[in-house]
């Protein structure tokens, strides 16, 4: 998949805005506070999800006030596609639209049209932050390959929070225990299938991350994966089979009747899929605790393009990757290992030290000062 072109008007501090990209290589070049992550976020919000910056959807709007659009054409595997987002000022929240070949969409619906692996330095916490973020990166890594997951995490989600309700509202046990179990047998059943696609897209991660890790270490150090299920317990990547069975609806919904009183007692549900984690482990300690930043950061790396690997191999066709101010931390060898890997992708690069990065001599570079590309 390539971006032939890109325009962006309004988006936060960009201002007319309009480039044809390299097929292969694009390095955005800037001083700080000039838009460069602007420009990346706004490619990415073209994939309908959330902001990989956490930024709230009234802050893409201008800073100086108005409307914003971002288009862009595609071109993939079998033919070219526009997709485009327009936002203006609304009361409560601000008005957003999709439309794909000018046709309009839900912003959902996009995700499956254009493929992006974004990284940026705070993906450090996929390594050093909470169990959410871990389970954020595999649903998303794993609708990249199945587009209904993120419609089935959210059910889960919806589902959920009717359960804790019930819980919150402080009912006498047997009148409790009966409207929990309605939610329980809903529970289970799309608790049992986000599990089974977590586990596979684990086990996929950990062909491609195990060895990618070691060659970007230079042999030095590995690394292992291990997707720890509150249902199925730790290693559930190689227990769980590719389709879910009647035994682990069973497992599921035992586990949901076992923790009622509990459940009860604290006011929301112990157990479930939205408490599982993937662990990263650095020879044989767990890399939270015990690695270095720099170990850290190579690992959150890896990930990052090991889900770039995946999707290429899965689905015959490269996503575009965004890499936002990480490459000049790299040492020479740690940028050669990733220019290797994305070498068959379109790469968008930024930083503000092109001297520390190892560019391709052919390729395009832009500079943006003051939210507009400058000659």
């Amino acid at each position: 998949m390539r971006l032939t072109q890109l325009t962006a008007d309004g988006f936060k501090n960009l201002r007319g805005v309009a480039i044809a990209p390299d097929p292969a290589y694009n390095l955005i070049l800037g001083e700080n506070a000039q838009g460069k992550t602007n420009l990346l976020e706004a490619i990415w919000a073209l994939t309908g999800c959330r902001s990989f910056r956490g930024s709230r959807e009234r802050d893409y709007l201008p800073f100086s006030g108005g409307a914003l659009q971002v288009e862009a054409r595609l071109q993939d595997s079998r033919r070219e596609q526009s997709v485009r987002l327009c936002m203006a000022p609304g009361g409560s929240a601000p008005e957003k639209r999709f439309w794909c070949n000018d046709v309009p969409q839900k912003g959902g619906s996009l995700f499956s049209v254009f493929h992006c692996v974004v990284f940026t330095p705070e993906d450090l916490s996929l390594v050093s932050g909470g169990p959410e973020r871990r389970r954020s990166f595999l649903d998303l890594c794993t609708a990249q390959l199945r587009a209904p997951h993120l419609a089935l995490v959210r059910r889960y989600q919806l589902v959920l929070q009717q359960r804790n309700a019930v819980l919150k509202q402080k009912l006498p046990p047997e009148q409790a225990a009966a409207m929990l179990g309605v939610w329980d047998v809903q529970l289970a059943k799309l608790g049992a299938e986000i599990a089974v696609q977590r586990a596979a897209y684990v086990r996929r991660l950990a062909a491609v991350c195990v060895p990618l890790y070691s060659e970007i270490s230079r042999g030095q150090e590995q690394i292992s994966l291990h997707y720890q299920s509150s249902i199925y317990g730790k290693d559930a990547q190689e227990s769980l089979p590719e389709q879910v069975t009647p035994a682990l609806l069973q497992q599921y919904t035992e586990k949901m009747e076992q923790g009622v009183q509990s459940d009860l007692f604290l006011g929301h549900t112990g157990a479930g899929v939205h408490r599982d984690d993937l662990l990263l482990w650095i020879d044989g300690k767990p890399a939270k605790e015990f690695g270095s930043q720099g170990q850290k950061k190579s690992l959150a790396l890896t990930l990052k393009l090991s889900q770039a690997q995946i999707y290429s191999q899965r689905q015959k066709e490269s996503p575009v990757v965004l890499l936002d101010d990480v490459m000049g931390e790299l040492d020479e060898a740690r940028q050669t290992v990733v220019s290797t890997i994305v070498r068959e992708m379109q790469v968008f690069v930024t930083t503000c030290h092109p001297e520390s990065l190892l560019s391709p001599k052919a390729g395009k570079r832009f500079l943006l000062k003051s939210g507009t590309i400058a000659e």
